[in-house]
């Protein structure tokens, strides 16, 4: 494989980090990430509908799934589970399979933190290519973590 047919990664990256509190138990957050069924119901952002949700949970295995976008296009999304350690910790590949983010791997931290009743958890986002794509993700991370609010509170 040559040089130009690898997806280059940039020389320098961003991170994105993201704490929510819901008032659920940490069990609750951690298997809505982790179940397929659940996952499908809450992820992604405002208005986007997540489909073909596959999981295969274990160090290794991989997900995917794709989301269709409010304002249409399917957005395909998939990585492999780098350390799974229920309920307090999730690693995980972040994979675009569209746009100027194809191909390119970022990294996904979940931490679960029992606090006051319910789940403190911070997202950790790593190797994020550009300030713009940061900053996409940041909206879209927090506009997912409101849906998943929603997911938790019913």
């Amino acid at each position: 494989m040559t040089h130009s047919e690898k997806t280059a990664q940039p020389q320098e990256t961003f991170v994105l980090e993201l704490t929510r509190r819901f008032k659920a138990p940490r069990e609750a957050v951690f298997r809505a990430w982790t179940d397929p069924e659940a996952f499908a119901q809450w992820m992604g952002p405002e208005g986007v509908a997540a489909r073909d949700v596959k999981i295969d949970l274990r160090e290794g295995g991989g997900y995917s799934l794709v989301m269709d976008g409010s304002e249409g296009g399917a957005h395909p999304l998939s990585g492999t589970y780098r350390e799974i350690a229920p309920p307090s910790r999730l690693v995980f590949t972040f994979v675009w399979g569209f746009g100027d983010l194809k191909d390119m791997e970022m990294l996904v931290t979940l931490d679960f933190a029992e606090d006051k009743g319910g789940t403190l958890m911070t997202l950790l986002q790593e190797r994020i290519p550009s300030k713009s794509a940061r900053e996409m993700h940041n909206q879209g991370w927090n506009s997912t973590l409101s849906c998943l609010e929603i997911y938790l509170a019913a």
